[in-house]
């Protein structure tokens, strides 16, 4: 019992889009009526079809039937020999089944397709545009790019100058235009161009794009430049009669009053040297007085020597400073009491022998400093602004050291004297 299927051609051809028929004779070998099932395998399975689906046979009897290949025309179908079966499935006895083998040959078609992106672009010195390449046929595509302009005003740089595209794939290529000549001023202009894809076995795609020229120099610049020049005038203007006087009046207000102080301390120190003074608009040293001559009446025996200023015990006095002194404190010494003003402008703390406890440097009782002898053995601290001991305040010392050994740090102070 069973089916036997014979195909009247072994390979059947189609072009992709179209119908082919292939004819073929079904035979019921079994002993009773049966029905039979028919269907295609493969993968023209589901663009393939028998007609009629169902037949019925008497025993021995066969009958003739047919299939239709209708492939659609898209790049899922590949060129080339596809294998088919057909299926005969009885309903009586399914073990007797039979397929038959067959060859559908699919044609090739080609159906390229491309696109650019942007189809217009802009720039001074270059634009850049995207090319896209599909394959919408069934077989490779093998296409190359070339592209030109009427008026040659551009340059072309085709990147890559040729694709190989597979059945429903796209691939790529960057395009740079270039214009020939460049203008610095003026409004945008057009330069058309044309992009050609050519492929072997099919038309060539042509695109049309464009690139809009623009000028150098952008719009703006003109105006920019007349602003930036506004700006600068109203900047040297506003820096010759506002900034300018403002600055000077300030630096000579700053230094008027360091002056003023020099030219009293000076005064004082000429005063006790027995000296003229400066007055308020001489800026240099004080011309001494002339000595008497002879006929005068400063002595006998000619002209008398100006007196020489007393030495001061700290040292000459500086104008505009003071006396400048220093000294030293220990353990047990008694507070520096200044007979003036007293400027501190550099302290050295000495541990020579690594003492351990707490050094505190006061002032009127208040310290100034206080540190651990563990932590030094020298140090030294220099002021831009001095520590100032005003007369009659006390600058003193206090030492604590353990172990019970000799307490050695001392202090080491230098500085000006004021009177």
């Amino acid at each position: 019992m069973g089916a036997s299927v014979t195909l009247t051609a072994p390979v059947v051809a189609v072009e992709p889009g179209s119908e082919a028929t292939l004819e073929f004779r079904l035979r019921n070998t079994g002993a009773v009526v049966d029905e039979f099932t028919l269907g295609i395998l493969g993968d023209s399975a589901g663009w393939a079809a028998v007609v009629p689906p169902t037949i019925s046979l008497f025993p021995g009897v066969e009958e003739t039937a047919r299939i239709v290949f209708r492939p659609p025309r898209n790049a899922s179908v590949p060129a080339g020999p596809t294998p088919f079966g057909l299926h005969a499935v009885s309903r009586e006895d399914p073990a007797g089944s039979s397929v038959e083998e067959g060859t559908v040959q699919v044609g090739a078609f080609m159906d390229p397709f491309a696109e650019l992106v942007p189809r217009t672009s802009r720039g001074s010195r270059s634009g850049s545009h995207d090319l896209a390449v599909d394959n919408r046929g069934n077989v490779r595509l093998n296409a190359e790019v070339e592209a030109a302009d009427a008026d040659r005003l551009l340059e072309f740089d085709v990147n890559p100058p040729g694709v190989v595209v597979e059945p429903g794939m796209a691939q790529f290529a960057k395009l740079k235009v270039k214009p020939t000549k460049r203008f610095w001023r003026g409004s945008p202009k057009t330069r058309p161009f044309q992009l050609v894809v050519r492929s072997e076995g099919s038309p060539p795609v042509t695109l049309d794009g464009a690139l809009l020229q623009e000028a150098v120099l952008p719009p703006w610049f003109a105006r920019a430049i007349v602003a930036l020049i506004a700006l600068v005038i109203v900047l040297i203007i506003l820096w010759l009669f506002v900034l300018k006087p403002s600055i000077q009046s300030a630096a000579s207000e700053a230094v008027a009053s360091p002056l003023g102080d020099l030219r009293s301390d000076v005064n004082k120190a000429l005063e006790n040297a027995g000296l003229p003074t400066m007055g308020p608009g001489e800026g240099g040293a004080a011309s001494p007085t002339p000595a008497p001559t002879s006929g005068s009446s400063g002595g006998a025996g000619g002209s008398a020597a100006p007196p020489t200023p007393a030495p001061t015990p700290a040292g000459p006095f500086i104008p505009g400073l003071g006396n400048p002194v220093d000294g030293r404190l220990v353990q047990g010494s008694a507070p520096v009491v200044p007979a003036g003003t007293l400027f501190l402008t550099d302290l050295v703390f000495s541990n020579p022998n690594g003492r351990e406890g707490a050094l505190v440097l006061t002032r009127d009782g208040k310290p100034l400093y206080e540190m651990r002898l563990e932590n030094f053995r020298d140090i030294d601290y220099h002021f831009v602004t001095p520590i100032v001991v005003a007369a009659g305040h006390e600058l003193a010392l206090s030492l604590s050291c353990t172990g019970g050994a000799t307490c050695d740090p001392s202090v080491l102070y230098s500085g000006y004297l004021r009177p």
